[in-house]
């Protein structure tokens, strides 16, 4: 294989900057979705601080121009970003990372293995990842999207309680809220300070439903990627003692009210832990579903057998 690229340690916010104007120009194209959104980013980068950005390989030319990025998530599950101009190169960026980011099977499975997300859509990483002997797992993360443009509801917020942007006050009741229900990664409030310093972050758009007491029920980050007039949310949930009572769907609402006076023209939103295409839709699906969010498409898991030998071999860095 012919050599093209260098891999190096992420550097400084001018590689982050780079990053985010690859994931940026790629979102230009309505029909395709990618991950991580901008707003994906800076989430990650805000949860996983220093050790995110220590995990993060630049991926550039011989030339030494940034075209993306390659960094393990959750499981050792491989993110990898390139811009559209060079996908041709996640070739030689899959052939690097099998020599490091191998390990043993995950789930019922036997053997050392790698994996790597990718979405069916995206044909170019598809064929070579089957090309690369990679086959495609049943885990996945929905991609849902909405179009703001259409018609959309008024939101009916239930009686005793208001939906308006966070406050510094809010902080530590949200922190205890998105612990309980935004996932695998917990929150604090050193960490929360810290998303709030995001390129991409605006408190207007951070928002939280709160009971006649004042007390953080539910809650939403939205961000807005206004090159490209769409936005995301990530993460978004409501207290458990505060469920089924329509905050969720009335709180989508709202923000999609938001999101189109602010210039906005599609909302889109994620969601992870989905282990089989076969499993009945969950509280979670049921909701975004219900408010008309369309299925734009799956992003699976890509797994390969990878022998121990051929992932400890020739793991200097690269020059």
């Amino acid at each position: 294989m012919t050599v093209r690229l260098r891999f190096r340690p992420y550097a400084d916010e001018s590689d982050y900057t780079a990053l985010r104007s690859i994931i940026i120009r790629k979102f230009a194209d309505p029909k395709r979705r990618f991950y991580p959104s901008p707003g994906d980013l800076d989430y990650n980068r805000s949860f996983g601080g220093d050790a995110f950005l220590e995990k993060l390989t630049i991926c550039e030319t011989q030339g030494g121009v940034v075209i993306g990025a390659v960094w393990p998530g959750h499981y050792r599950i491989l993110y990898c970003v390139t811009d559209l101009e060079h996908a041709d190169l996640e070739d030689e960026i899959f052939d690097w990372a099998e020599r490091r980011y191998s390990g043993p099977s995950l789930g019922d499975r036997a053997g050392e293995e790698v994996y790597i997300w990718g979405y069916p859509e995206d044909t170019v990483r598809s064929k070579i990842l089957r090309d690369r002997g990679y086959t495609r797992h049943t885990w996945y993360m929905y991609s849902g999207v909405i179009d703001l443009k259409s018609a959309i509801p008024e939101p009916q917020i239930p009686n005793g309680y208001t939906v308006r942007p966070i406050q510094p006050a809010d902080l530590p009741q949200k922190v205890a809220v998105m612990s309980g229900s935004a996932g695998l990664t917990e929150p604090n409030t050193e960490i929360y300070n810290r998303l709030m310093t995001s390129p991409t972050y605006e408190q207007e758009l951070d928002l939280i439903v709160v009971d006649e007491n004042d007390q953080v029920a539910g809650f939403a980050n939205v961000w807005q990627d206004k090159q490209n007039n769409i936005a995301i949310i990530e993460p978004f949930g409501t207290a458990e003692a505060h469920r089924r009572k329509g905050l969720a769907t009335n709180l989508l609402y709202d923000i999609m009210h938001r999101l189109k006076g602010r210039g906005s023209d599609k909302l889109y939103i994620n969601h992870g832990g989905m282990w089989t295409l076969d499993t009945a839709p969950d509280d979670a699906m049921r909701v975004y579903n219900k408010v008309g969010f369309q299925e734009l498409g799956k992003m699976f898991v890509w797994c390969k057998p990878c022998s121990h030998h051929d992932a400890q071999e020739n793991t200097e860095a690269d020059t």
